[in-house]
């Protein structure tokens, strides 16, 4: 279940990313925040004039009036209103991106110590289906997936999990690289019992979880699933220490500059939309 007391819309509250907003508000309880952007379509009001939509009008809503004039200033506010989750839209004008098209969703993956949801802004919102969880396993990798597995549960979706094994050409057939193809087998075999545990953790929470292991480059692999695919949403863990690339490391930095789907990104600590009881490794 996911645990949130406010999540900020940032752009128009009739957008796809404000449908959301309000619908992960309705769920956890949130008051929701709309930020209009000066780039973005002008909020509706506090109680939605759009009787379309009708985003905000079930859930208690915060309209900031004063327009923020630079990234700097979205980050504030987020720290100073303690927001919990952000949501934000893709270009409206520029067909499907990557998550860091623009620089504002680039800071917000950068520098945010929190969860962040980018949307596609053509997207139908209520048809997340699919859910892909890309993971090197570890225990950030893990929070990641148990907020995957929360998401499932809300959109009453599907999780791929996906694990990549990098491993060398077959050609190679020095006594160091037979060495390294049977590590790499040793590799495949402890990456399946561990994605069964996360099966297990899955179905014992009533999602569907498909486990998916692929040999390869990383970001070639994760690029290729996910724009290949039925994949609605990419949940994906924030836990690089790489200094140039920051928390996103240099192949989330690759993967999130090639994808063309919406991104849930979780860090791999700080603010959690976990209970206190879920977000333990």
């Amino acid at each position: 279940m996911l645990h949130a007391a406010h999540i900020l819309c940032l752009g128009s509250s009739t957008s796809a990313a404000g449908t959301q907003a309000a619908q992960l508000a309705r769920c956890t309880g949130a008051t929701l925040h709309v930020m209009p952007l000066p780039f973005g379509r002008a909020a509706a009001g506090p109680t939605g004039s759009d009787p379309g939509s009708g985003a905000e009008a079930a859930v208690p809503a915060h309209v900031v009036e004063t327009q923020p004039r630079s990234v700097t200033a979205v980050l504030q506010y987020v720290g100073d209103a303690d927001i919990d989750l952000v949501v934000a839209d893709t270009p409206l004008d520029r067909g499907p991106v990557p998550p860091l098209a623009t620089d504002l969703t680039r800071a917000l993956t950068r520098r945010l110590d929190r969860p962040v949801f980018i949307v596609e802004r053509q997207d139908d919102p209520d048809a997340i289906q699919r859910l892909l969880v890309p993971t090197d396993l570890s225990v950030p990798a893990l929070r990641a997936f148990r907020h995957a597995v929360a998401l499932a549960r809300l959109y009453d979706a599907a999780i791929d999990v996906l694990h990549v094994i990098e491993s060398v050409p077959y050609v190679a057939l020095t006594p160091t690289d037979r060495l390294s193809l049977g590590a790499t087998t040793l590799s495949e075999r402890r990456g399946r019992r561990r994605l069964r545990a996360f099966l297990q953790e899955g179905e014992a929470a009533g999602v569907q979880v498909q486990p998916h292991i692929m040999r390869g480059a990383a970001a070639d692999q994760i690029s290729r699933f996910a724009n290949q695919g039925d994949v609605d949403l990419m949940v994906l863990s924030a836990h690089g220490s790489d200094a140039e690339e920051g928390p996103l490391g240099p192949v989330g930095t690759r993967v999130l500059g090639r994808v063309t789907r919406p991104l849930f990104l979780v860090r791999a600590s700080g603010p959690s939309l976990l209970g206190p009881p879920d977000d333990a490794a």
